[in-house]
């Protein structure tokens, strides 16, 4: 998802007439919500649900008291963007494209405000801004770039009801683009560390299109580095944030009891390393084709695999692992690999003509002449290798 950093985050300073309550809007509260929305009461407590799971997934990263929150905290669901653009008219004089939060001095005035859209774009979105909500509680004041870096950090995680749990899931989107950044190709000036750690928000603004990936990469980096000492630092830099500091305090703050000690062209080379070696779902699945075309098959299947713990609802991958399980002669494996892949959306007619040529090759004839018959009238380069083969079987 891309956004910009302008419609992120809104900080209300002026004390606003309250805006009427409509009386289609359905209300829940839960121990740390109190959700409004205009899809009905059920649609409220399903969104306040998510939100505590998201909240107890935020919180194991940042070890907050949330028995200690001085009033729960308000979300605000529409039941389209014009409902929604009209209700941000009135409160900023603009609208925004995606969620957004307003941010109050007052904690019980604040508010997250969403509209409905399909159910990932709003879990995304929820995700997003709900952390953004949940860390400004606490933190009425954090840097950029733990604020916007967490938040793509856990953009794509998600609720799983049978778990009845938030479930971390990668966000990767914009690895390739960090990537890009840092060897050069994007022809884009990489910040340095000291104006990563204290940037304002004109400034961010400014490098929207290098800060966002980097503060993302900076938190992943440091999540996830074999290096303890790098997790550490994001660990103290948490630790030193205080509730009734300025932005600009808080980030001396970090600096002077984290960042100071350490060698930041060390961090940097090893961060940059990270970046290098990390490899996205597009980045996993080029690596897998050329790794199939060379024939070396192991190394193929597991940079497929590693994609689909990415991404499992793409169909590529689950369609090359069907390939190398052909070549490989497991052709009930690959049969499986295809179903899958037909599942997920790969195109019929390639999809059916490999199921085809597998059912052939294990002497499985009638259901091989089943799918080579819905490919052979097809107009595709394989349609005559079809018609050949229903020729032999017959």
């Amino acid at each position: 998802m891309k956004r910009t950093l302008v419609g992120l985050c809104v900080c209300v300073f002026a004390v606003l007439p309250a805006v009427a309550q409509s009386e289609s809007f359905g209300e829940f509260e839960s121990a740390h919500y109190r959700v409004r929305s205009e899809l009905g009461r059920s649609h409220a407590e399903e969104t306040a649900v998510k939100l505590e799971a998201l909240m107890e997934l935020f919180n194991s990263y940042f070890l907050f008291a949330p028995e200690e929150l001085p009033a729960k905290l308000r979300v605000r669901i529409f039941r389209d963007k014009s409902a929604y653009d009209q209700y941000l008219r009135r409160i900023i004089d603009g609208t925004r494209d995606d969620f957004v939060y307003l941010h109050y001095t007052d904690i019980a005035r604040s508010e997250l405000v969403g509209y409905s859209t399909d159910d990932e774009q709003f879990d995304v979105s929820l995700a997003h801004q709900g952390f953004i909500q949940f860390l400004r509680a606490f933190i009425p004041n954090p840097p950029l770039w733990i604020r916007e870096g967490f938040a793509v950090f856990f953009e794509k995680s998600m609720y799983d009801p049978e778990l009845d749990a938030a479930v971390y899931r990668e966000n990767l989107a914009w690895l390739d683009t960090l990537r890009a950044i840092v060897d050069g190709s994007a022809g884009l000036t990489p910040l340095a560390f000291d104006e990563v750690v204290g940037i304002d928000v004109e400034s961010a603004r400014n490098n929207v299109e290098v800060f966002y990936p980097t503060a993302w990469g900076m938190v992943s980096f440091m999540v996830n580095s074999e290096n303890r000492r790098n997790n550490r630092l994001l660990w103290d830099a948490i630790s030193s944030l205080r509730a009734d500091a300025s932005m600009s305090a808080n980030v001396d703050s970090i600096n002077r009891n984290v960042f100071r000690w350490v060698d930041h062209d060390a961090v940097i080379d090893e961060f940059v390393e990270y970046v290098n070696e990390r490899r996205s779902f597009r980045g996993l699945v080029e690596d897998g084709m050329r790794l199939y075309d060379d024939e070396r098959f192991d190394e193929a299947e597991d940079a497929f695999v590693r994609a689909l713990n990415l991404d499992e609802d793409n169909h590529i991958p689950y369609y090359y692992l069907g390939l190398i399980n052909y070549a490989r002669g497991s052709f009930g494996l690959a049969e499986f690999y295809y179903q899958t892949a037909l599942d997920k959306g790969a195109a019929d007619e390639l999809t059916l003509f490999a199921l085809g040529v597998n059912a052939y090759a294990d002497n499985r004839f009638a259901e091989a002449a089943t799918y080579l018959e819905r490919t052979a009238s097809a107009d595709a380069p394989f349609a005559e290798t079809a018609r050949d083969i229903l020729r032999r079987i017959e």
